[in-house]
């Protein structure tokens, strides 16, 4: 529940007008220093329709970009949000990109000066986990691509085994 209230997730109940189909939905808020800039909305369970919507028209952004301002020599990218809720709570600096198409040449600049940059690559049922991994490998220069095991992404796996066998798996200590 903490995590829920410092990323500032929220539920969609009575939407602004214009907004009706995101009834229902989680609202996922990308906040930057200058606060919340858009909100991506997640279904709930299963159902019909697509799985996340973004605002129309609203450009590629970094989930979590404040993880940015962390005093850290390591950081990682995972792809989706609640990875990089997962990372950030087993004690790494995590971002999180909305999927391959999402990620754009331009972020790799924020990750300059880092003496690790580790891409936590999902091995879950939707196999695009490595495709998005090896896009941002090619354009940061200290990237470190760690697979999940297969069957998981970062939630999942940390879920399962904990967040110390995420570190174990980075090699990081607390």
């Amino acid at each position: 529940m903490d995590n829920a209230a410092s990323f500032r997730l929220g539920y969609v109940e009575n939407p602004l007008p214009g907004h009706e189909v995101a009834r229902g939905m989680l609202a996922v808020p990308y906040i930057t220093r200058a606060g919340v800039v858009t909100i991506r909305f997640r279904r709930l369970g299963d159902g019909d329709g697509p799985k996340y919507r973004s605002v129309p028209g609203d450009p590629p952004r970094i989930f979590n970009a404040n993880a940015l301002l962390v005093p850290s020599d390591h950081i990682a990218i995972c792809e989706g949000e609640f990875d990089a809720i997962t990372a950030n709570e087993a004690g790494i600096p995590a971002v999180g990109i909305a999927g391959v198409s999402a990620w754009k040449g331009y972020f790799a600049r924020c990750f300059k000066g880092y003496k690790a940059v580790y891409i936590l690559a999902d091995q879950d049922d939707k196999g695009q986990g490595m495709e998005f991994a090896e896009k941002v490998a090619e354009q940061i220069k200290n990237a470190r691509i760690s697979p999940m095991p297969p069957g998981h992404d970062v939630n999942s796996f940390v879920l399962a085994h904990g967040a110390d066998a995420l570190l174990d798996q980075l090699e990081i200590k607390r």
